[in-house]
C-alpha cells in the first residue's frame, strides 16, 4: 500500500479524499520509456505531434480512466463550489466527470486539434473548448477553479514554476489552481511562491515522492496550509 504524506486545513479528515491511483494515468509500461525520451528532449512537444499520439489512439486509456477524474472533482467540489472551471492540457476530457449542476462552465484547452474534436464531440453542456499552447495561453475571462491534470512534467522546471504563476492572474479572488501528477513537481510548486491549501502525496518505492494531488491559491491566510516543507 501506498505512503501518503499529508497537509490538510481543518476542514478534511483523512478519509475525505482517497489517494488516486498513480497507474490510472501513467503510461503502459510499452509507452513509457518512448514517451519519457520525447518529454524530456523536447518539454513542449509540438501539436503535429500531439495529434499523432491522438491519431494512433495512445491516449485512448486514458479516457476510460474516471477514478483520477472523480478524485480532482472531490477536491474542487470542496475548494471551488459551482465553478467556472479552465482545464489547460484536457485531451479528449472523457476522463472528467462532470454533471450539469455541479459547475457553471467548462473551458478546456489542448495544443492537440484532434484531442479538442473529440472533446467537442462528447457533447458537454455548458462547455467550450479551444486549441492552444498552454505555456503561452491567455485570456481576459477569470476563473474559479484551474485544472492541470498531468500536465506540468512536461515543461522544464523554470517554465512549468512561470506557468503557475502567471496563471495565479487567471484566477478569480478566491479561485484555485488543482494539480493532479504522477511525478512530484513540489520543486516547481516552491518557486511558484503560491499557497498550498492542499497536498496528498504518494512516496516511490525508494521513499522519494511521487504521485501527487494538490491546491494552490494567491493567500491561503488562516485557511490554507501554507508552503511546501523543504
Amino acid at each position: 500500500m501506498a505512503t501518503v504524506i499529508a497537509s490538510y486545513d481543518g476542514r478534511h479528515d483523512r478519509e475525505h479524499v482517497k489517494l488516486f491511483s498513480a497507474e490510472s494515468v501513467r503510461p503502459p509500461a510499452w509507452l513509457a520509456v518512448p514517451v519519457n525520451i520525447l518529454k524530456r528532449r523536447f518539454p513542449r512537444l509540438n501539436g503535429a505531434l500531439w495529434n499523432a499520439q491522438y491519431r494512433l489512439g495512445i491516449w485512448k486509456y486514458l479516457d476510460t480512466s474516471l477514478d483520477s477524474g472523480s478524485e480532482i472533482l472531490v477536491l474542487v467540489d470542496e475548494y471551488a463550489p459551482n465553478p467556472r472551471i479552465l482545464d489547460l492540457g484536457c485531451g479528449t476530457s472523457a476522463n472528467l466527470p462532470l454533471t450539469p449542476g455541479r459547475y457553471r462552465h467548462y473551458h478546456g484547452v489542448d495544443i492537440s486539434a484532434t484531442a479538442i474534436r473529440q472533446a467537442e464531440a462528447l457533447g458537454r453542456s455548458h462547455a467550450s473548448f479551444e486549441v492552444a499552447d498552454i505555456i503561452t495561453y491567455s485570456t481576459s475571462q477569470r476563473y474559479d477553479a484551474i485544472l492541470l491534470r498531468e500536465v506540468l512534467y512536461y515543461f522544464l522546471p523554470e517554465q512549468a514554476a512561470q506557468l503557475l504563476i502567471r496563471l495565479a492572474g487567471f484566477l478569480e479572488p478566491t479561485g484555485k489552481i488543482f494539480i493532479q501528477v504522477f511525478e512530484s513537481v513540489d520543486e516547481v510548486v516552491r518557486s511558484s511562491g503560491l499557497s498550498v491549501f492542499y497536498t496528498r502525496t504518494e512516496t516511490t518505492a525508494d521513499g522519494a515522492p511521487g504521485a501527487a494531488l494538490m491546491v494552490l491559491g494567491i493567500d491561503a491566510q488562516s485557511s490554507g496550509s501554507g508552503a511546501l516543507p523543504s
